[in-house]
């Protein structure tokens, strides 16, 4: 079983970066204006599930729904696709764990185990990444424009 695998240090406040990706719902906040067409999220609880569509021109066709398996303040969460796979995969769960880094930063390691579908694991693992990339990089963006929680830094 293939993983994408993203280590980071995140130049925020470990609170601050937990806050953002324990809100289930934020997610939409961190996309790029225009890469979702449609988010909805049932809330931040133990089963909650987002469901989310791209933009068709990003070459997602159809609607991703994740659950929210395990959130275990303030180190762990467990999010999982369900029902559907618009993406070349199946079976994803996604694992982030966050420690306290050196000054106000936060150490970040975001893994995405799947099952290998039609596109080949290493282009995968790096469009994977790529996401986690983005995901981390605006939360960083967001606090340093002194941004809350949950608030576009769009």
């Amino acid at each position: 079983m293939p993983i994408a695998t993203l280590r980071r240090n995140v130049k925020a406040p470990h609170r601050y970066v937990w806050d953002w990706l324990a809100d289930f719902g934020a997610l939409d906040k961190l996309h790029p204006p225009g890469n979702l067409t449609e988010f909805r999220c049932e809330g931040n609880h133990i089963g909650a599930r987002r469901f989310a569509r791209f933009n068709p021109e990003l070459g997602v066709e159809g609607q991703i729904i994740e659950r929210l398996d395990v959130a275990h303040e303030p180190s762990v969460i467990v999010y999982s696709i369900v029902q559907e796979y618009p993406l070349p995969m199946t079976d994803y769960v996604a694992v982030v764990t966050l420690a306290p880094g050196a000054g106000d930063s936060t150490e970040v390691s975001w893994e995405g185990h799947y099952t290998e579908g039609a596109l080949p694991a290493a282009q995968m693992d790096a469009m994977l990444a790529d996401f986690y990339e983005l995901f981390l990089g605006n939360i960083e963006k967001a606090h340093a424009l002194g941004r809350k929680p949950g608030e576009s830094p769009y």
